[in-house]
């Protein structure tokens, strides 16, 4: 059987092309980690994390797990991420352990995949064809205006919802609110409306902002309060005005009950983020049996469509039109995936279904 002959580790910051968003997380927001497994009959597999100590987590990856990986059979061992965690990370600490094994949970997935001639999404059960699409455009950045108008286009366009972000750039709750309003008015009461604070506020900022936006009919309340800190989420799910979501960068099986005994409606792990594919799948399932949404925030879309379609039934994908810089060099210069029907569904191919521009990651590694 073949084993494992190359790991390499690359972080990149992707150029910005006229038409992208502006970041607004910081100057970090779009730097991301690429890992490659060759394995040595030839068959290649990726994997991706994000900005988070980007230049930690693949020095981890291109050391320590390298030397760990190489001559290894990976497809002969179905546990064999998780064994390799429970060595690295016998205390389940979160940081540059947990992404980088995201990234190497993600890369043998695709390895697997592409070793079976099959797409992710297949491999991983195939259990719808697409998913339900929220689309990530409402950008602090833009006008009043120009927020109301990017958003009715992408339901024009053929999105099931939008999602707009507040707590940002300084403005109050009271502009949020008359923000959002507006873009109720433009896309009308039947598309999806989700908000996302990204835990920019505390809690009186959000009970002020829910009570300005009770009539709204939000589809959720994301990631309101500093932190995720349970005991306010728990607060503002007992008000019941909006759903609340929240766990886009979640690390820990542990955090994600916490979520849950807060009262959070809409679990939202990003494999990216959460520990890889295998991890995100488990947090979806125990979110079902306790009777909640899932869905997937954080951008990476190109990864979590494969495990929401593959091995979930049911709630929606987000789309972030943030991350074109990054989707245009992994599938060979498209922006995004296309939507269709108020949907999203994975790529043709096998594995991820991704076309990296190999010359264009080269000009922007670091």
């Amino acid at each position: 059987m073949p084993g494992i002959a190359a790991v390499e580790a690359r972080v990149h910051r992707p150029p910005a092309a006229a038409e992208d968003p502006e970041p607004y997380a910081g100057a970090d927001s779009f730097v991301f980690v690429r890992l490659r497994l060759r394995l040595s009959d030839g068959c290649e597999g990726e994997g991706y994390t994000g900005r988070f100590l980007a230049a930690e987590v693949a020095h981890f990856l291109n050391g320590s797990v390298a030397e760990a990986l190489v001559g290894c059979d990976p497809l002969a061992e179905p546990n064999f991420s998780s064994n390799l965690m429970r060595r690295f990370n016998p205390r389940q600490m979160t940081g540059v352990v947990v992404s980088a094994f995201s990234t190497l949970d993600i890369a043998l997935h695709d390895l697997r995949a592409k070793s079976a001639g099959v797409s992710l999404a297949a491999l991983l059960g195939g259990r719808r064809a697409a998913a339900p699409v929220h689309v990530t455009c409402g950008f602090p950045a833009l006008s009043t205006e120009a927020l109301a108008a990017a958003c009715a286009k992408e339901i024009a366009g053929g999105a099931a919802g939008v999602k707009v972000l507040v707590a940002a750039r300084g403005r109050s709750v009271a502009e949020d609110a008359d923000r959002v309003r507006a873009v109720r008015a433009a896309i009308g009461d039947r598309a999806d409306l989700i908000v996302d604070a990204n835990c920019g506020y505390d809690l009186d900022a959000a009970r002020n902002f829910q009570r300005r936006t009770a009539d709204l009919g939000l589809a959720w309340f994301e990631e309101p309060v500093h932190g995720n800190n349970p005991g306010a989420l728990a607060a503002l799910a007992a008000d019941r005005v909006h759903p609340i979501g929240a766990g886009q960068m979640e690390q820990s099986m542990e955090r994600f009950r916490q979520l849950e005994v807060a009262g959070v409606s809409v679990l939202q792990p990003n494999a990216v983020f959460a520990g890889g594919i295998g991890a995100a799948i488990t947090v979806a399932q125990k979110a079902r049996r306790s009777g909640r949404t899932v869905s997937p925030a954080g951008g990476w879309d190109i990864v979590n469509i494969h495990w929401m379609c593959g091995a979930v039934d049911q709630g929606p994908v987000e789309l972030h039109r943030a991350q074109n810089r990054i989707t245009r060099l992994l599938r060979g210069g498209a922006p995004s995936l296309p939507i269709a029907d108020g949907c999203l569904a994975p790529p043709g191919g096998m594995g991820l279904g991704l076309l990296p521009d190999e010359a264009a990651l080269a000009a922007c590694a670091l």
